[in-house]
């Protein structure tokens, strides 16, 4: 006899395979906490009780409860991540600065991923047009717009990416308006860049109810923003005072940018929100450990009773009331106790014999958010060969592009477009005829063998897959300028009255040098080899004479 037939006229849905009652009231599905599936009708009421002889099979193990894990799962309710982050992004933010502030592993973390991101220099701009006046022309204009971006005066457009960066860190978004200068600048375009922090982004509390205003942002029915309502504080001396004023901003001033980890997602949270409890676990944990090596350290001792008919060693307080007894310990004295009465010294066990291989492996939590591997985190490389390390850096270095390719399509190409567009007006720059493309170039970071890159670099040029160009854009140069530099270089070996085949020869040399056929990073036949001269290869007898 079947399930079904059981429990007729209602129905138990065993393994998710769903029965329809043999009731015309409409059915709806409620699932019970993973376990079964019960057919309910139109009064609401489940079907009670199980079958007997029904078996239940449980699918998902991850998805059960018991008395052993109830405690983890306890926060799992499932709500949209705006949802949470209404009540705790301001403990998270504020945490999360607090640890970038005081923990120099974090601050490291921070600055060293920031510095791998946007690069000593920042990125550089390549305008892909037909019209090469017009391309030359704005790469110039954004060059010199970089140096003078902040409307403070204080950065330029590579420190506020880098700031930007950290941000994202202790903040979880960037946050920046465009307005203009009215300080008298001389650079035809007005168009600035104020850095905000992300505390400013606020909803006013008239709106606090409104139905589509979050986290200080108004948007459409799909989610795009419309208004920015950013705090107007006022400031006396080193403080800033809310005021309960706000400016709505238009949405195409503000520049907001956030890693999203859900669709609908209106803000962003700190990176380094998921390592927060291993940040506080590891600084307590080495406090602790420290606080035991000091006592041991300095001798704190117990006074243990060996006799307890002995004589009695105890303070009271005032109302006779045994109290805890210490003594401070003068340095290089004999301690001595009452007859009966023994003297036991904490032993010096701690840190214990795992404690760096503990830290390390707690410590690699900290960069995982930015896929930084344990040797930058650490700056130390002495635990690694140099095999694991390039592997873990080319992992890194994917993730950095990734970020970079972000910051390009969140900031940069919007403030090219910007800056074009106050350009045109001033009539400091024509218009033309196509719609350019924008290409970023980048410093990569320091690689750990800069022969083998140079090698596939020479491998791409001589196959015709890597272009000049693109070649010099990997090293964030443009390759206007290293023809420009060779150009001179040319001129000056001419100047100095070297004859047209010397200078030839003079660039092989250095060509080869730097990677060509025969030079470092490439392979060498067999015989041209230390060691495998011809001559010196032990004969064997048929070839002896």
């Amino acid at each position: 006899m079947s399930v079904a037939e059981t429990a007729s006229p209602l129905a138990w849905s065993i393994d998710c395979n769903m029965v329809t009652p043999p009731a015309a009231s409409p059915s709806r599905v409620v699932r019970s906490s993973g376990i079964v599936e019960k057919a309910i009708d139109g009064s609401g009421q489940p079907a009670d009780p199980i079958p007997k002889g029904a078996r239940i099979v449980r699918r998902w193990e991850a998805a059960q409860t018991d008395r052993l894990n109830e405690q983890h799962w306890a926060d799992a309710d499932g709500q949209p991540i705006d949802v949470d982050l209404a009540f705790y992004l301001p403990q998270l933010r504020a945490r999360a600065a607090h640890e970038y502030h005081n923990n120099p592993m974090v601050e490291g973390v921070v600055t060293t991923h920031a510095i791998d991101v946007v690069g000593p220099q920042g990125p550089s701009l390549e305008v892909l047009s037909d019209d090469d006046r017009y391309a030359t022309r704005l790469e110039s204009m954004w060059r010199q717009w970089c140096e003078q971006c902040d409307i403070a005066g204080q950065m330029t457009l590579t420190d506020i990416l880098q700031l930007w960066v950290r941000q994202q860190w202790t903040a979880g978004a960037l946050l920046g308006q465009e307005v203009s200068d009215d300080s008298g600048s001389r650079f035809p375009a007005l168009f600035r860049i104020h850095a905000l922090h992300a505390n400013r982004l606020a909803t006013p509390w008239g709106m606090q109810s409104e139905r589509w205003v979050a986290f200080g942002i108004r948007r459409n029915r799909y989610g795009r923003p419309l208004t920015y309502y950013i705090t107007r504080p006022d400031y006396v001396g080193a403080f800033r005072v809310e005021t309960g004023q706000f400016d709505p901003i238009p949405a195409d001033m503000i520049y907001h940018g956030f890693v999203r980890s859900e669709p609908e997602q209106t803000v962003g949270y700190p990176l380094l929100a998921s390592a927060l409890p291993a940040i506080a676990d590891l600084r307590d944990y080495d406090r602790s450990v420290l606080d035991a090596a000091i006592m041991a350290a300095d001798r704190s001792e117990w006074f243990v009773n060996k006799n307890p008919d002995g004589e009695a060693f105890e303070i009271l307080d005032e109302d006779g009331n045994p109290v805890s007894f210490e003594e401070p310990y003068k340095r290089r004295v004999t301690r001595a106790a009452p007859v009966g009465w023994d003297v036991t010294a904490h032993d010096a066990v701690h840190p214990t014999a795992n404690y760096v291989e503990h830290r390390r492996e707690r410590m690699a939590e900290l960069g995982r958010a930015a896929a930084m591997p344990l040797m930058l985190i650490r700056l130390d490389s002495s635990q690694h060969n140099y095999s694991s390390s390039r592997f873990d850096h080319q992992g890194y270095i994917r993730h950095i592009e990734s970020w970079q390719a972000w910051l390009g399509r969140t900031v940069l190409n919007r403030m090219v477009r910007t800056l074009a567009r106050e350009l045109t007006l001033a009539g400091e720059l024509h218009t033309p005829k196509t719609l350019p493309r924008l290409q970023w170039a980048w410093q990569p970071p320091p690689d750990g063998d800069p022969v083998k890159s140079r090698s596939s670099e020479r491998m791409g040029l001589q196959n015709r897959t890597l272009t000049f160009a693109t070649a010099c854009r990997k090293q964030n140069l443009q390759e206007d300028d290293v023809i420009a530099s060779w150009s001179s270089t040319i001129k000056k070996l001419r100047a100095a009255g070297m004859k047209p085949e010397e200078i030839a020869a003079f660039l092989q040399i250095t060509l080869r040098s730097s990677g060509a056929s025969t030079g470092q990073g490439s392979r060498q036949p067999n015989d041209a080899r230390p060691g495998n001269d011809p001559s010196n290869r032990p004969q064997t007898a048929a070839a002896r004479p």
